[in-house]
């Protein structure tokens, strides 16, 4: 019996060790907090353990989809094609194994609609996935910085339902009090469209767009925010 219980101890402590810190660590992520690279690819055997488990356990898949894009993104900015490549099948793998096991993520629906995109091009058919996204999780604060991104990045080729969720979205953002994460899409992804964001906000408090204003003015940027006054222009515009 003893030696039963050691090999089970011995199965079941790096699963559980591995779980538990997948969890921390994605949570992290999730919280925008900075990992080295080589931090992150040192976990990848154990997120193949976590992937290979015959009995599926969703929030530890979850997780590791989590980090493994973290890892792809960073593969992506290294530059190297091989490395991107394996961490991009890795990734799918695992994004699709958390989606079979629990399918109301909205997260992971966003992702799936940006990586369907990243390896085989914009094509309508994948905005089911951006819609099973908002359709999901409409109102989820981490999730909206993400899918606004990637959405407004792509504004012009969305169908009029999903340019109205975009829309929105921003706008809760702001009015949500993340002036920081709304300012930076808007002077990111969404500067192509920013007189139509910036006109959406008319339906946003009166203080959020004033502090809103105040972010993206402390940023470097002069825009019209409606209903608040406009500066001076900088000596320099």
């Amino acid at each position: 019996m003893a030696v039963v219980t050691i090999a089970w101890g011995c199965y079941v402590m790096p699963i559980v060790w591995s779980q538990s810190g997948a969890a921390q660590i994605a949570g992290y992520i999730i919280s925008g907090d900075p990992f080295q690279a080589k931090v992150l690819t040192s976990l990848t055997p154990r997120l193949d353990i976590i992937q290979s488990e015959k009995w599926d356990h969703p929030s530890a898949v979850r997780n590791s989809a989590v980090i493994r894009l973290r890892i792809f993104e960073n593969e992506i900015s290294d530059g190297d094609q091989k490395s991107i490549d394996i961490q991009l099948t890795k990734l799918r793998e695992t994004v699709a194994k958390s989606l079979a096991n629990a399918p109301a993520d909205p997260f992971l629906w966003v992702v799936l609609f940006w990586l369907e995109n990243t390896q085989n091009g914009y094509n309508t058919e994948h905005l089911k996935y951006l819609r099973m996204s908002y359709a999901l999780g409409p109102e989820e604060g981490w999730v909206a910085v993400r899918r606004s991104r990637i959405a407004l990045a792509i504004f012009p080729q969305l169908p009029p339902d999903i340019a109205e969720y975009a829309k929105s979205e921003f706008v809760r953002l702001v009015d949500s009090r993340m002036y920081y994460e709304a300012a930076d899409i808007l002077v990111g992804p969404g500067w192509v469209i920013r007189s139509t964001l910036l006109a959406g906000l008319k339906d946003a408090t009166e203080l959020n767009r004033k502090l809103f204003d105040n972010t993206v003015y402390r940023m470097g940027y002069d825009v019209s925010v409606p209903g608040v006054e406009q500066r001076e222009k900088r000596p320099w515009d």
